[in-house]
């Protein structure tokens, strides 16, 4: 699997940009703020059906313009696909931010009108600063970062998905309508009770789907993570349904029906059906129902849940240091990279966005180590002094200035240079 060509008009900063990659290693290089970051962002965005950098989809169109063309040819599988993505301002007005866009979707020359019939196309998995945020962030990074996995082994999941916050939106109408009469009639309580088991039902369904999946790509991350620390550092997690307390003071049964763990002395602990799951769920919108009507919002399910990283049995946002942290993501994506290749029979796209500088050699090494030669990898730096000979030989190295990727080719330095002889 690898972009074989991208095609961009007014997007973030590029007015005209098209690029030819290599199968193999490719390197953005120039210097902060040129457009590296936007170049990979358009990649991803084929990716994933969305940009994780973008609130408003006018964000993605060059200020002063009324519309961005994004297009790209890849391999998937061994057949040649081609994809594209219109947006346009609304309003017609070029600085209007507030008239959202329309878009035009093709995927190897069928229109569609949604971004997400992009999915399931090209698999790709990025590492950047910000991924930092699946441990140190709030619990919405790690529930984007499960479910984006899920929808790229499976890209049918994101409908159920879509389902279920379109459930949840119309029970926190509903809950909204009660709050603001004051009153909760028979008939409402009974058209509750149907939003209840809607929503048990499809939530179920997704956290029995992020258990199951967390607990195939945990053993990865935790041989990751002992070599990373040179076997100082064992990685677990939990899984933690967010359900209200219903009393000041919990017995430790309450407390581990919510929260699940994956292993237990090397061995690995069963997981809960789904029934199990919806009961509990079916079970908290009974006991907090006036709490949720005073709040105006659902206050259980796969939305509000969370997974939280420990490291020798302590909870890593609180207690790693700086270095464990990038350890711990860097560890985790390596076990994303690793099962999605062996889940999808073909290495997916590797995007590494400036983060070599953040990591020490040994990180650095481990992680250009596991870059094999059929997997397309695309890099952006500054500089390519920290780069190992043998990786830079037979890269395609890119300019990027002023919103331009240039054609020239890049002086690699000499102490570089010295060691490739």
């Amino acid at each position: 699997m690898f972009v074989k060509s991208v095609n961009l008009t007014n997007f973030r900063n590029y007015e005209k940009a098209s690029a030819a990659l290599c199968p193999t290693r490719n390197i953005l290089i120039g210097e902060n703020a040129q457009g590296k970051t936007n170049f990979l962002e358009a990649i991803e965005l084929f990716s994933n059906g969305y940009s994780d950098r973008a609130n408003r989809d006018t964000e993605l169109i060059l200020n002063g313009q009324d519309a961005t063309l994004l297009e790209i040819a890849f391999e998937a599988h061994g057949r040649n696909e081609t994809a594209s993505l219109a947006l346009k301002r609304k309003s017609g007005n070029a600085t209007n931010d507030e008239g959202g866009v329309e878009r035009a979707v093709k995927v190897n020359g069928v229109s569609h009108g949604l971004m997400r019939y992009l999915r399931g196309h090209l698999a790709s998995v990025s590492f950047k600063s910000q991924d930092l945020n699946l441990v140190r962030g709030g619990p919405k990074f790690r529930r984007e970062w499960i479910d984006r996995l899920l929808v790229t082994l499976k890209p049918s999941l994101d409908e159920e998905l879509s389902k279920y916050q379109k459930v949840i939106s119309q029970r926190n109408r509903l809950l909204k309508s009660l709050f603001e009469k004051g009153s909760v009639t028979t008939a409402k309580r009974e058209e509750l009770k149907v939003w209840d088991e809607q929503a048990a039902q499809y939530g179920s369904n997704i956290v029995v789907r992020r258990l199951a999946l967390l607990q195939e790509i945990l053993p990865k991350a935790m041989e990751y993570q002992s070599s990373l620390s040179q076997n100082k550092e064992e990685l677990s997690l939990f899984y933690e349904l967010k359900i209200p307390e219903t009393s000041d003071q919990e017995d430790e049964e309450e407390v581990a029906a919510k929260r699940f763990a994956f292993f237990e002395n090397g061995k690995a602990l069963p997981l809960p059906e789904r029934s199990q799951i919806a009961a509990l769920q079916l079970r908290s919108f009974r006991d907090n129902r006036f709490l949720e009507i005073s709040r105006k919002q659902t206050l259980c399910g796969p939305h509000r849940d969370d997974i939280t990283f420990m490291l020798n049995g302590k909870e890593s946002s609180a207690y790693a240091s700086q270095g464990q942290q990038r350890s711990l993501v860097l560890s985790l994506k390596l076990a994303e990279l690793q099962h999605l290749g062996e889940s999808l029979n073909e290495p997916p796209i590797l995007i590494l966005d400036d983060v070599l500088a953040e990591l020490d050699l040994a990180r650095q090494s481990l992680l250009l180590s596991l870059v094999k030669n059929d997997m397309q990898t695309i890099i952006s730096t500054t500089h390519l002094a920290g780069f190992e000979p043998e990786w830079l030989e037979g890269a395609l190295i890119l300019n990027v200035a002023h919103g331009a990727i240039l054609a020239e080719p890049i002086a690699i330095p000499a102490p570089v240079l010295s060691q490739m002889d």
